[in-house]
């Protein structure tokens, strides 16, 4: 099991944001539900920056992205105004970020929404609505990403399709390879992807701690930790629709996923040794979706996932040796329904109520073998949630949208009614000069794995990660103020406040040679950010993208085993995007992206200042049917964020492997490749 002793709420990388074309208020694409009952406004101007959907701030994300070379759905999610991103996660005004497609929530785990939006294309994108605080018809609480795939008409060809093949080397090369297709026959449509990836990847950790023990012991630990990983993977979903008339369809899919990992470690210092592991992961998810023209929707979702582990590992530590096999297994099975209606009423109100229900069990377990005893762990989630929101439209000036849903949570740990609000005010004081208001509450639950009780060794056994039964939930508060400006200037102030926050981070054990990394509760953690976006085009030339971050952040803890700690810090981001048009016969365009952010630190952790330059070159050709794209991230090698602890006599540091990236992809259409509308799914806390 990998250690993940960083949180990417603390890593505000500064977003990319490419300029989006006019788009007329009259948009024939279907707006989903989420926000098709709040009257749209559009910002006009020159190269306006946003159509406002009530508490939507709709995109069009595929222009965004028509020359910088991205070729799927997750980078592409990257270059909209205010997304940040860290290792596979997404952020918006500085806390996490939920996607959907189509209206559709996904119940995926970060790692599997990666995944799935790394097996899209990206010209399947059409527009993206971001919302700060979504709406309890959404389904999800906080920030709200809803991609809004292709759709419209399509061409008279009833078989198009995408190919695409892809090469990326860092220390070590990745290669993937990716087909999709759409059948369409009057009312059916039939959609189907497939993504091969396989390759290595090679890892470097240089760790050096100062442990000091109960009988005045010190001891100075040097080590250098190498991993490679083999692996590869299989991703594909199929998809049907039967469209009765507009806005009365059935749709069925079907989305799986498998990836084979080896694992290599070697330890090399003061610490020796080496461990191999397995790991073998499937996630199956099938979803049936109805919609009735009278604004019945109902849907009916079931995820399997299993994630077996085999870990044998021989080491050799200052006081003592190790040598186990172990097995490491985690299933889950997840229930979900809903049944929502929406009604349009007089005097532009609009009412909206409904009731879902999601049921999960978690199977844990751990055996080491030649030892006695397997600890297994089943755990049963039940929770129910019934809500109601209201919209009103007071002459395209004041746009409310407020909600309040009530939720029930069942498990073994805990039995609460929780009561989460929404507020969404939007004010259009001029066609160019927009504001929205939003506030929202929520509750975060840890993952699965993060609640057993099992240990899981790594570092060579130097390092003991630990669940803790007892972690709390978080309970946050969220308010953010947004002003699109003058067409093009995005600017965003907000407050977020999360009681009895969470993370994983390290503790020398003063009574042996051990760090225990373990999920621990915080009092709380409060954030003052603010952010500008700055777009400015020269000529037909040169469109740049200046993007200015600056967070105050304070995190208080009583209870961090016998060190409390009581830390606050300000630090700041900027980014400079530009792409440069070489030609427009040949459809040449270069981008040259460049970040730095400032010293920043989470709980007892201090954080490095880092940066990064990507260069990217594209080549449009072929009728525009194909597109070659070659790229260079991380010219320097300077993206890496080094932690180090010198806190109370905790001491650690750790430098982590930066490697150049530079790689190509080719993507070709044929048939006047248009695709239909794809699902989603939700794992939220699966183990990783």
């Amino acid at each position: 099991m990998s250690r993940n002793v960083f949180l990417p709420a603390i890593l505000i990388t500064l977003l990319n944001i490419q300029r989006a074309s006019a788009q007329n208020p009259t948009d024939s694409i279907t707006i989903d539900s989420i926000v098709r009952s709040l009257p749209e406004v559009m910002v006009k101007g020159e190269r306006p920056l946003a159509v406002v959907h009530g508490s939507a701030i709709t995109y069009d994300l595929l222009r965004i992205i028509e020359k910088k070379g991205v070729d799927n759905v997750f980078d592409a999610i990257k270059e909209l105004p205010g997304i940040t991103e860290k290792d596979g996660k997404y952020q918006l005004a500085n806390r996490s970020v939920s996607i959907a497609l189509n209206g559709k929530v996904m119940s995926l785990t970060s790692d599997q929404i990666a995944q799935l939006l790394k097996s899209m294309p990206a010209s399947r994108l059409e527009k993206a609505d971001v919302m700060y605080s979504a709406p309890a018809k959404s389904q999800v609480r906080g920030a709200l990403i809803n991609i809004r795939l292709r759709k419209g008409e399509l061409s008279q060809v009833p078989f198009q399709g995408e190919f695409n093949v892809a090469y990326n080397q860092k220390h070590h090369a990745m290669f993937g390879e990716r087909a999709s297709i759409l059948y369409h026959n009057g009312k059916f449509t039939f959609d189907a992807m497939y993504l091969h990836s396989h390759g290595r990847v090679f890892k470097v950790t240089d760790e050096d701690s100062r442990h000091s023990l109960n009988n005045g012991a010190i001891h100075e630990i040097k080590d250098k930790q190498t991993q490679l990983v083999k692996q590869f993977g299989h991703d594909y979903r199929i998809s049907t629709e039967y469209e009765f008339a507009k806005n009365h369809n059935l749709s069925l899919s079907y989305l799986a996923n498998y990836s084979n990992r080896d694992i290599y470690g070697n330890y090399t210092g003061d610490i020796i040794g080496r461990t191999f592991s397995t790991r073998r992961t499937w996630l199956h998810n099938v979803k049936l979706d109805y919609q009735a023209p009278f604004g019945l929707k109902a849907g009916i979702e079931t995820t399997y996932y299993h994630d077996p582990e085999k870990q044998d590992l021989q080491s050799v530590t200052p006081t003592v040796n190790l040598n186990f096999l172990v097995d490491n297994d985690q299933r889950v099975n997840v229930w979900r329904y809903y049944l929502s209606q929406e009604h349009q009423l007089k005097n532009n109100w609009n009412l909206n109520y409904g009731v879902w229900y999601k049921q999960s069990i978690n199977h844990s377990l751990q055996f080491y073998q030649h030892q006695s005893g397997t600890s297994y762990i089943r755990q049963r989630e039940d929770i129910a949630n019934v809500y109601v929101g209201l919209g009103k439209n007071w002459n395209n000036k004041f746009i409310l949208d407020a909600s309040l849903a009530a939720e029930y949570y069942h498990s073994p740990q805990w039995h609460q009614w929780n009561i989460y609000p929404t507020l969404n005010l939007t004010y259009i004081h001029n066609p160019s000069n927009i504001w929205v208001l939003s506030f929202s509450t929520d509750r975060t639950y840890p993952e699965y794995w993060t609640m057993n009780n099992f240990t899981v060794y790594s570092n060579g056994g130097y390092d003991e990660i630990t669940g803790n039964p007892y972690l709390k939930p978080a309970k946050s508060y969220q308010t953010n103020i947004i002003w699109v400006l003058k067409n093009k200037y995005h600017l965003v102030a907000g407050f977020n406040y999360l009681d009895d926050y969470f993370i994983q981070m390290p503790y020398q054990r003063p009574d042996c040679l051990a760090t225990v990394f373990k999920y621990v509760n915080l009092n709380y953690q409060q954030q003052v950010f603010m952010q500008a976006v700055i777009p400015h085009k020269f000529g037909s030339w040169l469109d740049s993208r200046l993007t200015l971050t600056g967070v105050w952040m304070h995190e208080k803890c009583d209870d961090f085993y016998d060190i409390p700690f009581n830390r606050a810090i300000i630090y700041g981001m900027a980014q400079m995007s530009n792409v440069i048009t070489l030609s427009t016969k040949p459809d040449l365009s270069l981008t040259v992206d460049g970040m730095i952010r400032s010293k920043a630190h989470q709980a007892i952790f201090d954080l490095l200042g880092s940066g990064n330059l990507d260069l990217g070159l594209r080549w449009q050709f072929w009728k525009k049917q194909a597109v070659l794209h070659v790229f260079c991230n991380d010219l320097f090698e300077t993206s890496s964020i080094n932690p180090r602890i010198d806190f109370k006599g905790q001491y650690m540091n750790m430098d982590f492997s930066c490697y150049r990236e530079v790689g190509i992809s080719l993507i070709v259409k044929f048939g006047g490749y248009k695709v239909k509308k794809n699902d989603d799914i939700n794992t939220s806390r699966f183990r990783k």
